[in-house]
C-alpha cells in the first residue's frame, strides 16, 4: 500500500506555510525519475498522467501544496508512486533543493520567455537535463542559443516538446528530406483545438502575441504589428485565416531547414475557429520553385502536447546526446505521431 505523509515547509514569499505530500510507494525510497513543474496546471496534470502511464516516478512541484495533493492522491489511486514539492522559482535555493537527484526536470510553466531561464540555469549548474513545452520564438530560440553551453556542460535541454511547435517541424523535416536540400522558403502553420486553456496557456498566449508578427527574411529577422501578412490557408478540412506569429514553429522551421525565409503562423484571433481536431501545415519550396506540402491532424492539442512531453522525457532519461535541441530534431518524427497517435500526408 501507498503512505502518504503530510510535510510542511515555508515558502519564501508566502504568508503561510504549505504543506507538501509524499505519496511513497513500496519501493527502494529511490530518488524520482522526474521533477514535475506546474504539475498542477491544466498542461501539467495531463503531463503527470502520461508520465506515471509510461511507469516514471515523478516529483510533482508548484507554489501551492493543495491541488498537487489532491493531484498525488489521484495517481496514487491508480499504483503510481510521486512525491510532492513546493517550489518557488524565484528563489533559487528553493529550485534546487527541488531538482537536486531528479533523472530530469519537465517544465510546464510559462510563459517560458519569463520563467524557463532561471530553471535552464539550475539544471545546467545541477548536471540534470531539461525538458519543457514551449511554444513562444523567444524561449525556443533562447534555448537553442544555449547549445555550445549545454554541450560544454554535458547536459540536454530540450524544448518544444508539445504539439507547437513538433507537429510543424516533423513536417518540415519529412519535406526538406524529400527535397534532397536546403529550400528556398518554408511556411508552417498550425491550430489546435484545445478542450481546456488554463490561465498560464492564455498568459503564454497573450504575452507572446503582444511581440507582433515575427518572421525571418533572407535569413534577417523582421518585426511587423500583428495582423501584417494575413492569409487564408486551406488544411485540415477547413480554409483558415491565418497571421504571422512569433511562435517556436518559426524558430524550429528554420533550423530545421536551414531556409533563409520563414514564417509561422497561428489563427487570426479575430476569426471564428474552423474545422474539428488540432492539425498543422508545413510548405516548402526548392530554389527552383518547386512546392511540396505536408499536414499533420491529431486531437485535443493539450493531451497531444502531454503524451508528446512525456515520451520526450522518457526517451531522454534512456540518454540521448548533449546539447540544446527540440523533441524531433533530437528523437525523430515518430515521437509525434507515435506519441499523440498522429497522421501525416504529403502533397495530399
Amino acid at each position: 500500500m501507498d503512505a502518504v505523509t503530510p510535510m510542511s515547509r515555508e515558502i519564501p514569499g508566502s504568508a503561510d506555510p504549505v504543506k507538501a505530500v509524499s505519496v511513497i510507494s513500496t519501493g527502494d525510497g529511490a530518488a524520482p525519475d522526474v521533477l514535475l513543474l506546474g504539475a498542477a496546471g491544466s498542461s501539467g496534470r495531463l503531463v503527470a498522467a502520461e508520465l506515471v502511464a509510461r511507469g516514471l516516478t515523478v516529483r510533482l512541484a508548484g507554489r501551492r501544496a493543495g491541488p498537487l495533493e489532491e493531484l498525488a492522491l489521484a495517481l496514487a489511486d491508480g499504483g503510481a508512486s510521486t512525491e510532492v514539492s513546493p517550489v518557488d522559482l524565484t528563489d533559487p535555493a528553493s529550485l534546487a533543493e527541488a531538482i537536486a537527484d531528479v533523472g530530469v526536470v519537465v517544465s510546464t510553466v510559462g510563459p517560458f520567455a519569463r520563467h524557463g531561464g532561471r530553471v535552464i540555469e539550475a539544471c545546467l549548474a545541477a548536471s540534470t537535463p531539461y525538458v519543457d513545452i514551449a511554444n513562444e520564438w523567444s524561449a525556443v530560440r533562447g534555448l537553442l542559443d544555449r547549445d555550445d553551453q549545454a554541450r560544454a556542460a554535458a547536459v540536454v535541454l530540450v524544448t518544444g516538446a508539445g504539439f507547437g511547435p513538433a507537429a510543424t517541424e516533423i513536417l518540415v523535416l519529412g519535406l526538406v528530406a524529400r527535397l534532397g536540400g536546403v529550400p528556398a522558403g518554408v511556411r508552417v502553420a498550425s491550430a489546435a483545438q484545445v478542450t481546456q486553456r488554463g490561465d498560464g496557456v492564455r498568459e503564454t498566449i497573450q504575452e507572446a502575441l503582444s511581440e507582433g508578427a515575427v518572421t525571418y527574411r533572407d535569413g534577417r529577422v523582421v518585426r511587423e504589428p500583428l495582423g501584417s501578412g494575413a492569409t487564408v490557408l486551406t488544411f485540415g478540412g477547413a480554409e483558415r485565416r491565418m497571421v504571422p506569429a512569433p511562435v517556436g514553429d518559426l524558430e524550429a522551421a528554420r533550423r530545421a531547414s536551414g531556409a533563409a525565409d520563414v514564417v509561422a503562423y497561428v489563427a487570426d484571433p479575430s476569426s471564428p475557429g474552423a474545422g474539428t481536431g488540432s492539425c498543422a501545415w508545413a510548405e516548402v519550396v526548392s530554389p527552383g520553385g518547386r512546392i511540396a506540402v505536408a499536414e499533420l491532424v491529431a486531437g485535443d492539442g493539450l493531451h497531444a502536447t502531454a503524451a508528446i512531453a512525456a515520451e520526450t522525457t522518457r526517451r531522454v532519461l534512456a540518454g540521448v546526446a548533449p546539447g540544446a535541441w527540440t523533441a524531433a530534431r533530437l528523437l525523430g518524427t515518430d515521437v509525434v505521431t507515435a506519441a499523440a497517435g498522429a497522421r501525416v500526408t504529403v502533397d495530399g
